[in-house]
């Protein structure tokens, strides 16, 4: 084969394989059991940006089919459980609680977003903390997820 044709069939691979590279590590439906009922979530897991405090970012979007509890009300229940189930140390991450339009049944199509940043700590005993909370703009969990956050 000519060099012309290895070069042209790797810069084609590489082409091909690039998008991949931009995909969460795990985009899936989360079910749990509430005190009365199943709560429903959206969960993405990313890395986070080279030389960041935490190894992975957690997204956890707030879907206008949960019947159940919302993401918040059970946040800490979600950290340890999502976090046990993906093999990630829950105060290894960054827990992204997301509303939008998807949230909310009925709603039109709207750029109106919120963005709760959640990080946990581990108690003396080894329990988890209660999370520590932060607004953050769509700008920074963009960062955090380098430039990878997929948002349907």
């Amino acid at each position: 084969m000519s060099r012309a044709i290895q070069l042209m069939a790797l810069t084609i691979g590489l082409l091909w394989v690039a998008p991949i590279n931009a995909q969460p590590l795990i985009d899936t439906l989360w079910v749990w059991q509430g005190y009365q009922a199943e709560g429903r979530c959206r969960v993405q897991l990313y890395r986070t940006a080279p030389r960041a405090e935490r190894a992975y970012v957690v997204v956890l979007r707030e879907l206008a089919e949960n019947p159940g509890p919302s993401t918040v009300a059970d946040a800490r229940y979600l950290a340890e459980h999502v976090g046990r189930r993906l093999g990630v140390d829950p105060t290894q991450a960054y827990w992204i609680f997301h509303w939008g339009a998807f949230s909310f049944k009925g709603a039109q199509p709207s750029a109106k977003e919120l963005f709760l940043r959640a990080t946990f700590s581990r108690t003396s005993s080894g329990r988890l903390s209660a999370p520590h909370w932060h607004i953050v703009e769509r700008a920074e969990v963009e960062h955090l997820t380098d430039r990878q956050l997929r948002i349907p």
